[in-house]
């Protein structure tokens, strides 16, 4: 049970701080709450958390297997490419959108559903989850306080994959809604929407010249 406790934290520790980076994830949380909607952010944010459970399961059992397999990572680390260029159309064309605060509860439902299956596709299709799960268990293969042996055990390490991301976004949220007056002040000369598209636009490039700069043999 101890010793299921300490993956659960090192985990979440791990999960919290390979979080932090600006990606399409975090965007998508910022701007959400940027336009005044943090509780679909909130949604959002549980959304991502299913795939790194997902992901991080695959990695135990299957690290090996996609380390000899490197065509799939492939696939996964180029699919990005066009959620991100997708995502900043979407913006640049969307119109700004006032807050409204009067949703019927079938409206609520709905946005709720929709806010949840974009942070799950977004998170899905980010191609660097897996192999960041893959690495850290290279890494502290051979530690004894992180030796995974039993069912109990590796479902700490699960959950803690899940839990790290849900506090470093929650922690985003948070942040983002605190200071959201300051932020939209410096940001008040641009269309919020054409701003959060071109920085979409901008990770799907970098995403496309890492993959021809480091290509996977």
């Amino acid at each position: 049970m101890v010793h299921a406790l300490v993956i659960f934290l090192i985990t979440s520790l791990i999960s919290f701080i390979g979080s932090i980076e600006l990606g399409p994830v975090n965007l998508v949380i910022i701007k959400e709450v940027l336009q005044g909607k943090w509780r679909a952010a909130l949604v959002i944010g549980f959304g991502i958390c299913v795939p790194q459970l997902f992901y991080s399961f695959i990695a135990l059992y299957a690290a090996a297997w996609f380390l000899t397999h490197e065509t799939l990572l492939k696939i996964l680390e180029w699919s990005i490419v066009p959620i991100l260029l997708a995502f900043g159309i979407y913006n640049f064309l969307k119109k700004v959108s006032k807050n409204s605060d009067d949703l019927s509860e079938k409206q609520s439902k709905a946005q709720s559903c929709s806010s949840f299956m974009k942070g799950f596709l977004i998170s899905t299709m980010n191609p660097q989850v897996l192999p960041f799960w893959l690495a850290v268990l290279v890494m502290l293969n051979g530690y004894v306080f992180f030796r995974i042996s039993t069912i109990g055990e590796e479902l700490a390490f699960v959950l803690g994959a899940g839990f790290g991301e849900l506090v470093i976004l929650s922690l985003i949220i948070w942040l983002t809604n605190k200071y959201k007056e300051f932020l939209l002040r410096k940001m008040k000369k641009w269309n919020l929407n054409k701003v959060f598209g071109g920085l979409f636009i901008l990770l799907a490039v970098i995403q496309t010249i890492k993959l021809f700069i480091h290509p996977k043999k």
